[in-house]
């Protein structure tokens, strides 16, 4: 049904059932009345914390914070939740709301394109078992959630390694690690979790690093019986120490701002943090090749209080150096030092510039937005909309990542948005609406702008910039100044395309 005052019933699809999935399709029900048609790859909802089972694979934001808040957890387990907790919160959360009954399990959305004379947007999906047995559909509105941590980025040089190689994010339990000669490639997020708990079972680890990161201690812990009790029961508990978490982590903004200030301060602190690590593991020998020299925060910080320490275990052996190439089972660097392993492991991230994979997009005038990134910077709207491809809503595009905050307020506020958009759409009898060219300009400007004089360019090179060293994944700013950006939609700087019937 419709929500009260509404003079129409829109259809929407919704790709993916991670946070983004399920907050639109939460939401759409709530406010507006409306059973998305939900589709996701998986057989299961989770997104990025369904398919990365790696050992080790936790969240590095506190989990009171990683959550929704109109869907708070009393009971989680420790400070920062493990994969698995969050998966089945997650399960948890969708099962309370009935999207099952709505999603399309291991269906894939190839294609989706813009039919102007309709109005509408025409999907095409497959399913994920069985490729001749597909499917197609008219829509109003398509919100996309698929995230940018998504399609793995495998470097060619490995393909040719004559055991096995395993991305963490398609880890292969099947196989054996005990005992075995184990390359592990990378030191972002997955190297830092992936490592420690490799290091247990492994003969030998060898961790290829090209860059080194910064590694903080995330101060882990467990929640006692009588703390989750308190927050059952005692909501407004929960909630106070939510605020608190939140606005613990927005202060530490000031640091990314005005890292030019206080970066000396801060790159003291964490390179005394990791040197004693390093000292108390009996490796201060190891300080010159695993402290950088970058600033803190221009990659993405990680935290894990064991991977330093397992780095500095007799059966671990860093190499400060990128892999050069293959042959056989043997790892060559590019210093040409040569290293047997039995398994390859790459923690060597994601294709963000190409999160949508498979799945074509096609805009007005037949343009796919791919291309039209490729060529143009990934310009959106506010983050969530793009000129040219009217009635398409993004949650988790570019320009609304985050180094200091939890990615789900953003989520939460984009939704709002987006919902606010569509409530335009039924209260006014609009066939569709799109960003105008000149307010996208104005708030990619804004963005870009915002970027002069943070850590962000600090100079080094992450995944948080495209092929031209242009930052694109990121807001610029803390999640309250997203908030109030996105607090109300301007229609003013909209193009209204009015129904034709």
């Amino acid at each position: 049904m419709p929500f009260f005052g509404s003079k129409k019933e829109l259809s929407v699809a919704i790709i993916g059932t991670g946070f983004s999935g399920i907050c639109a399709g939460i939401q759409l029900k709530r406010q507006l009345g409306i059973k998305a048609q939900i589709f996701e790859i998986s057989p299961e909802v989770g997104g990025t914390w369904h398919v990365n089972v790696y050992p080790g694979a936790e969240c590095d934001i506190p989990s009171h914070l990683y959550s929704f808040s109109f869907e708070q957890n009393p009971s989680w387990s420790k400070h920062y939740s493990s994969q698995r907790e969050i998966y089945k919160y997650l399960q948890g959360v969708a099962k309370k709301h009935n999207l099952y009954e709505q999603i399309k399990f291991e269906t894939e959305v190839v294609r989706a394109e813009w039919k102007e004379q309709q109005h509408k947007w025409f999907l095409q999906w497959c399913s994920t078992q069985d490729h001749t047995q597909t499917g197609s559909g008219y829509f109003d509105v398509v919100i996309s959630g698929v995230g940018g941590l998504r399609i793995p980025k495998i470097p060619k040089e490995f393909k040719e390694f004559a055991g096995p190689v395993v991305h963490t994010t398609w880890w292969d339990s099947s196989i054996d690690y005990t005992n075995k000669r184990i390359a592990v490639v990378g030191s972002g997020a997955s190297a830092v979790q992936v490592v420690p708990e490799l290091q247990k079972i492994a003969a030998h680890v060898y961790n290829y690093q090209r860059t080194p990161a910064w590694c903080n201690d995330r101060d882990q812990y467990s929640y006692s019986r009588l703390l989750k009790f308190i927050f059952k029961w005692v909501p407004f508990v929960m909630r106070l120490y939510r605020i608190y978490m939140y606005f613990s982590h927005e202060y530490f903004f000031i640091y990314f701002k005005y890292h030019k200030q206080l970066g000396g301060l801060v790159k003291k602190a964490f390179t005394k943090s990791m040197s004693d690590r390093l000292t108390a593991a009996g490796r201060p020998d190891l300080i010159p090749i695993l402290v950088p020299d970058y600033p803190v925060g221009c990659k993405r910080i990680t935290k894990h209080e064991h991977y330093l320490e397992a780095l500095a275990k007799p059966n671990v052996t860093v190499i400060p150096s990128a892999v050069r190439g293959v042959n056989g089972r043997t790892i060559v660097d590019k210093n040409g030092n040569e290293t047997e392993v039995d398994i390859l492991v790459l923690a060597t991230g994601f294709h963000v510039d190409n999160a949508f994979g498979n799945l074509n997009i096609y805009g007005k005038n037949n343009v796919r937005i791919r291309d039209h990134w490729k060529k143009n910077y990934s310009k959106t709207y506010k983050s969530v909309a793009v000129n040219g491809f009217p009635n398409f809503f993004m949650l988790l595009g570019p320009s609304s990542g985050l180094g200091h905050n939890s990615i789900v307020s953003i989520i939460e506020i984009q939704t709002n948005y987006v919902i606010k958009c569509i409530k335009r759409l039924t209260r006014k009898d609009i066939a569709a609406i799109e960003p105008k060219d000149e307010a996208q300009e104005a708030f990619v400007a804004k963005v870009q702008k915002g970027f002069d004089g943070t850590v962000w360019k600090g100079g080094c090179d992450s995944w948080y910039q495209n092929q031209n060293g242009e930052i694109y994944t990121l807001w610029h700013s803390t999640i309250t100044a997203f908030w109030w950006e996105l607090r109300s939609p301007n229609f003013r700087d909209f193009i209204e395309y009015r129904t034709k019937w």
